[in-house]
């Protein structure tokens, strides 16, 4: 009997075990998947402070989505040195796709001039192919319309002639666009946006076109902790194959303001990982109990990083900037001919309409190449105002990509009734 009981015992004790590991493995995949799916929170974070330091108070806007990939694709054809500082600040992982047809647009491209098109080396050619979908085109490159044609066209006409003339020592560029166009899932009711007063940061108020609406039922969230009140958005829900509106589909995008205590570039500046999960830890949804009294100014601007690659180099990116140490021999060899190829040129621009409607939106990174052949150039209620400085995001919640950041410093003036519901 004695026997039984211990083999019983033992039996009992090998099945917990089991079930221990299996529940440990679990819990561990779960862990890797989710570090998988997260976006380059340090990379962004980065980028985010480098911008804000080298601005004056001013309204930005920046893609780190785009600006993300864009180097990827330069990294991917450098070796050594240059590789190893474009790794080390955007790191070795794999960018979600975060595309919605008609209205989550990315493309890649490379603008290759006709006279260097035999040393395009396969294996780059193969790259962009078949990890980035890119535009492969070729061109004469006299003039610069074919690139600003394509630009043009992959941001819905947003973002027009990021170049006016071609260097002489043109010899490839390398290309991201980004562009979005997304509705509110409860849009703001145009009649209701009203003349208000928004306080700067050196503490004058202006008008601007406030839009209301208030907050009952949905995924909206409210944020709030000892440094920050914010709100989270949802934008409609699309199928992502057919960009129709869906109601199967969790949302992808959705809009994060987020308005400091005191002074947003403070703020941004002492911004942390811990401060933004601590901070969006916060969230609490909209419910029968709780609803949230939203006022928020429309804005639209266009924004262009005239100091891109200064940015780049103090994040740690020099060498692919340096004529003669750049090493982009995976994209083409380094010979008497071609010289030594470089990163001659780094345009980042981007534009912005914020409106009762929706959301439109697109960026540009784009990478010009020069070799060295010659010398190149009542119920409870959360009431939040925005009506002083203020940052934002969009981004896939699924993914957590961030597409977009910005800060509105300075929104719409009030010119009279200027709403529309075409907007």
């Amino acid at each position: 009997m004695k026997k039984k009981i211990i083999i019983i015992f033992s039996i009992i004790l090998i099945i917990i075990m089991i079930v221990l590991i299996t529940t440990n493995k679990k819990e561990k995949q779960k862990i890797n998947l989710s570090e998988i799916k997260y976006t380059n929170n340090s990379f962004n974070l980065n980028l985010i402070k480098t911008v804000n330091i080298s601005n004056n108070n001013e309204n930005y806007l920046i893609s780190p989505y785009s600006i993300e990939i864009a180097l990827s694709m330069l990294r991917d054809g450098a070796k050594d040195k240059t590789y190893d500082e474009i790794n080390s600040v955007i790191g070795n992982r794999e960018i979600n796709d975060v595309t919605i047809k008609n209205r989550v647009n990315v493309a890649n491209a490379i603008f290759v001039k006709n006279k260097y098109k035999e040393y395009l080396k396969n294996e780059y050619y193969n790259i962009l192919k078949n990890k980035y979908n890119s535009d492969i085109l070729y061109d004469d490159f006299k003039t610069p319309k074919v690139i600003n044609a394509w630009v043009d066209k992959k941001t819905d006409g947003m973002i027009k002639d990021i170049l006016n003339d071609i260097d002489d020592n043109f010899t490839l560029g390398l290309a991201n666009a980004l562009a979005i166009d997304v509705e509110w899932n409860s849009p703001f009711d145009c009649s209701a946006t009203t003349k208000g007063g928004f306080t700067k940061e050196d503490n004058k108020i202006m008008q601007v076109e406030m839009m209301h609406q208030t907050l009952k039922y949905g995924s909206y969230k409210y944020l709030k902790n000892n440094n920050a009140t914010g709100v989270i958005i949802p934008y409609k829900k699309y199928d992502k194959n057919t960009g129709e509106e869906s109601y199967n589909n969790e949302n992808n995008l959705e809009f994060i303001a987020i308005l400091p205590n005191n002074s947003l570039y403070n703020y941004i500046n002492d911004l942390t990982e811990e401060e933004l999960n601590n901070l969006f830890n916060t969230a609490r949804e909209v419910s029968e109990d709780f609803e949230i009294e939203l006022s928020l100014p429309r804005f639209k601007y266009n924004y262009e990083l005239s100091n891109f690659e200064d940015i780049l180099k103090s994040l740690g990116i020099k060498a692919a900037f340096d004529e003669d140490n750049a090493n982009f021999t995976n994209i083409m060899p380094r010979n008497d001919e071609l010289g030594n190829l470089y990163v001659g040129e780094s345009i980042h621009k981007t534009h912005i309409d914020l409106n009762e409607k929706g959301t439109k939106a697109a960026a540009i990174t784009f990478f010009g190449m020069f070799n060295t052949s010659s010398m190149p150039k009542q119920k409870e209620k959360a009431k939040i105002i925005f009506n002083k400085p203020f940052m934002y995001m969009i981004r896939d919640n699924k993914t957590n990509e961030m597409l977009f950041f910005g800060t509105v410093y300075e929104p719409n003036k009030w010119n009279g009734s200027t709403c529309s519901d075409k907007n």
